[in-house]
């Protein structure tokens, strides 16, 4: 987009060679930076409500600056100490619950700075100690070796955010070394005694194979299952069944498909039958579960087989791993029911446990964010008890490495003992776990039900007419809660924020549903209601400015309701009639930082509080830069970098740092870009062959903000001409005079039958002035067909553009624009891509008319630059023109300039245009 500039900087000039950028060595080699590491002095920094958070580093920096944010992106604490003083603890008045991440800048002597940070979590007092409750479970890894391994100082960690199951191993392998003689190591029954201790059970995988035994991973014959029976048995021995429960090996039909067991449920059967009667002899009242089934491949076939097979009588709960990441933990409900219609056709009505699921965090395409991660795991927990399932194990407990494009290595409630942030410091699935557990502790399950057309509500019963309601909707909305008049509903958020609200007269509390699920505890009747009485709305925000936004109160009452409204701080009041509805303004306080936020606004009517509403947003950073390849007015390659300041005050950068191959330099150095306004530097760089560029903003104390791209050669690039096109249908006289693009192509067009240049062909020419590119095309057509209308014109008589910035391929974004004539008689314009801006497209003109006689289609498009977020004076831009032929019988096909569009979707094949500023 075009924008207003302010404070320009030009480094260079028509006709100007800037060699002393080109050839300036990169900027001179900083001071090292301070050391910054964290070193928590509570295990996994997590602390009780009331409890002093300490959080520990090391530093040999001069000063540390910190700020605080809570889940929400909210600034809780800010501040700057002497290192010295702080002597290694940084000590924060914060006792609210809830998950609290931590920046962290130490400073040296000469100003040179290190970014780090760590997270904590603050939970309420909860005393699980006694509890019965063994719904919540969690992958331990306390069996596996290095870095994977938590460590037993994570166990109370595990109890103290609710888990009430482990599920761990005891390898086979280990335990029988000697051929005979079976030993668990002592590393298994201290961790088994710890979690005792911790009032954790212990779901123990009896799994994989033995060498001693035979090659490979699981047992094929008689002789090696009754081998793997004895180590069972063992097992059971050594751990009992009191708080001990047993899984027959961890994903069958998955692992080692090519060996003698061939996965197959024909073995597993044969194993597990084995299994069950010695283990059933010895210890009548072991729970033995199974098969553990990963929902992959022919999972259904198998887990059918399984049962034809009699599987279902050796186990006391079927065990599966619903998998279904990226995607919302909605998608798995599928998998339960599928399982559950199988073993009720084979009749058995037998528990159900997810004992694993997950979803892991980091850079890897597949991988979620660290809030969709808590929300879907709490989301997974109670779609599963809602629909039956007795018990839920996460996948994991912690990260088991810190490699954060590894799927692998970021399932972790809390983070790897390795990680930069600190050792077993929570992730907010961590406090969303424990505020889960705390919620619906012992709480025996009421149901689930539905509302709108993505809500869930997943109820318990919490005695005494109380019940606990978890609600959440994949489509944000508010919803009325029903309770008697005058009582009290208590609403806790996903991190265990908690608020009062107490039901207006009518006997309702309001509260905002979204993907996050909520808790409400109260005399709840009724399912939830959606409604349009509140709505809560925050432009987005840019880091350093306030938030904005309104909240509407919409009365359908039949009296005047008096009502206040508290966001961020302030209150706003107001008054609305019956049947009236009145918006109020709100706002929240600037912020540095940057990322999601969640705005939140209570509202009082008639002096009760009853409604609590939060809506979702993303604070950006003021600052961004832009590369693009650019031409000057001699059409000699540029790389024009753009600093935009999109903030209300004008701010200060210490210099752009930028490479392209070779050539580097450091620009705008000590510019102040006003508010709202852009400072740019220009670099002449001759583009020979494809290449990279990168720049990065400078701020002192900030991190730096960067940009990447891509440069490709211009080759014989069109010349546009300045020209404003009349769009009145007919060729302008002065554009006709000018050199035509033909669009009847070499060789065979792609169009189906094609009777050569009367049948189908055309010219075209592209123009532009400050405000518009203008395309104009005449094309011979001897039959007109365009049924279709709005985003389908592509399959009738019309016009099809692709743009994009800069040269072919270079740019992310293209613009996918079209116009036609239609059947009905009007002129209908489309944008298709960027798909997030699809329809009609803002601002586009078009002129289309139809010569029958002459058998002649004219078009005139006007786009403007501002549709095209493209700057004219970059003076390069890459471009196809597709015409799309229909003689009445459905589209056969069409011609181009250029390619990218109608072939495949790929701007790589566009052509270069150049801009011309001349006007002939």
């Amino acid at each position: 987009m075009a924008r207003r500039r302010s404070g320009v900087v030009s480094l260079l000039t028509a006709g100007l060679l800037l060699a002393a950028v080109l050839q300036s060595p990169a900027r001179a080699a900083a001071t090292a930076a301070p050391a910054l590491t964290i070193t928590p002095t509570t295990v996994g920094n997590t602390f009780t409500a009331g409890q002093q958070v300490k959080l520990g580093f090391s530093t040999d920096a001069t000063t540390v600056n910190w700020t605080v944010r809570d889940a929400g992106g909210t600034e809780v604490a800010k501040g700057s100490a002497p290192a010295a003083t702080l002597n290694g603890q940084l000590t924060l008045a914060i006792s609210a619950p809830g998950w609290y991440q931590t920046d962290l800048t130490a400073v040296g002597s000469d100003g040179t700075t290190t970014l780090g940070g760590t997270d904590f979590a603050v939970l309420s007092p909860h005393d699980f100690s006694t509890s019965t409750d063994t719904r919540i479970g969690v992958a331990g890894a306390l069996a596996f070796g290095g870095a994977a391994n938590p460590g037993l100082e994570a166990v109370p960690l595990m109890a103290k955010g609710g888990i009430s199951t482990d599920r761990d191993e005891a390898f086979w392998s280990a335990a029988e070394t000697t051929k005979g003689v079976i030993q668990f190591p002592q590393r298994y029954k201290d961790y088994k005694a710890t979690l005792d201790a911790n009032n954790i059970d212990f779901l123990n995988i009896l799994d994989y194979g033995n060498s001693l035994y035979y090659p490979d991973e699981a047992p094929s014959t008689d002789e090696q299952r009754a081998a793997f029976t004895r180590y069972a048995v063992a097992a059971v021995d050594e751990w009992g069944t009191e708080h001990t429960t047993y899984e027959l090996w961890n994903e069958w039909n998955l692992r080692d498909p090519n060996g003698a067991a061939k996965a197959s449920p024909e073995n597993y059967v044969a194993l597990l039958k084995m299994v069950s009667a010695a283990v059933r002899a010895k210890h009548p009242d072991v729970k033995l579960t199974g098969p553990s089934l990963a929902v992959i491949n022919d999972w259904q076939g198998w887990f059918t087989k399984f049962a034809d097979l009699g599987g279902l009588d050796y186990v006391d709960a079927v065990t599966i791993h619903p998998y279904v990441q990226p995607l919302d933990p909605e998608a798995s409900v599928t998998y339960v029911n599928t399982i559950r219609n199988i073993m009720t056709a084979h009749g058995s009505n037998k528990p159900i446990y997810i004992t694993e699921q997950g979803w892991a965090t980091g850079t890897n395409p597949s991988s979620v964010s660290e809030p969709t991660q808590a929300r879907d795991l709490v989301r997974g927990h109670l779609l599963a008890y809602g629909n039956g399932v007795a018990r839920y194990s996460s996948y994991n407990f912690m990260d088991s490495g810190t490699d954060p494009s590894n799927v692998e290595h970021r399932f972790g409630l809390v983070r790897n003992r390795l990680d930069s942030r600190g050792a077993l410091v929570p992730k907010p699935s961590y406090v969303a776990t424990a505020v889960l557990a705390r919620q619906i502790d012992e709480l025996p399950l009421i149901g689930q039900t539905r509302f709108g057309s993505n809500g869930y509500d997943v109820s318990f019963n919490a005695g005494g007419g109380q019940s606990v309601h978890a609600v959440w909707s994949a489509t944000p909305g508010v919803v009325a809660a029903t309770a008697p008049a005058g009582s009290t509903v208590k609403v806790t958020n996903l991190y265990g924020v908690e608020t009062a609200l107490t039901a207006d007269a009518g006997g309702h509390v309001w509260v905002s549903a979204g993907p996050e699920p909520i808790y409400l505890r109260g005399a709840i009747t009724g399912p939830m209601l959606p409604s349009s009485r509140f709505a809560l709305s925050v432009a987005p925000e840019v880091s350093g400015d306030p938030a904005t936004g309104t909240l509407t109160f919409t009365n359908p009452d039949p009296v005047t309701h008096a009502f206040t409204v508290t966001a961020g701080g302030g209150q706003s009041s107001g008054s609305v009639t019956a049947g009236a509805a009145v918006t109020v303004p709100v706002s929240y306080p600037a912020q540095e930082s940057t990322g999601p936020r969640t705005y939140s606004a209570s509202v009082n009517v008639d002096g009760r509080s009853v409604a609590l509403l939060s809506v979702a947003g993303t604070a950006t950073a003021p600052l961004a830069i832009t590369g693009s390849h650019v031409l000057n007015g001699a059409g000699k390659d540029l790389l024009r970098f753009r600093v935009t300041n999109a903030s209300s005050r004008p701010l200060t950068i210490d210099g752009v740092d930028w490479a392209s191959g070779s050539a580097s330099g450091t620009l705008l150095t000590g510019v102040t870009v006003a508010s709202h306004g852009t400072s740019y530097a220009d670099v002449e760089l001759p583009v020979t062959a494809a290449s990279t560029w990168s720049a990065t903003i400078r701020r002192t104390g900030a991190a730096g903000i960067r940009a990447t791209g891509k440069l490709n050669p211009v080759v014989a690039a069109t010349h546009g001409v300045r020209r404003t096109v009349a769009l009145d249908g007919v060729i302008d006289p002065g554009v006709a005079a000018l050199p035509a693009l033909s669009l009847t192509g070499t060789g065979t067009p792609p169009v189906q039958g094609w009777g050569g240049p009367d049948d189908l062909s055309g010219s075209l020419w592209l123009t532009h002035d400050d405000t518009n590119l203008y395309v104009s095309a005449r094309v011979t057509d001897d039959v007109f067909a365009q049924p279709n209308r709005n985003g389908n014109i592509w399959a009738g008589d019309s016009l099809q553009l692709g743009m994009s910035a800069g040269a072919p391929g270079e740019a992310p974004q293209v613009q996918e624009i079209g116009a036609a004539l239609t059947d009905a008689g009007t002129v209908d314009t489309w944008r298709w891509t960027p798909v997030s801006q699809a329809g009609t497209p803002s601002g586009v003109q078009a002129k289309v008319g139809r010569d029958a006689a002459a058998h002649t289609t004219t078009y005139e498009i006007a786009i403007p630059w501002t549709t095209l977020q493209f700057a004219p004076e970059d003076r390069l831009l890459s471009a196809t023109v597709v015409i799309n032929e229909n003689d009445g019988t459905g589209r056969r096909g069409w011609l181009t300039w250029g390619k990218g569009v109608a072939e495949a979707k790929n701007p790589a094949g566009f052509n270069p245009v150049f801009l011309d500023p001349s006007t002939h």
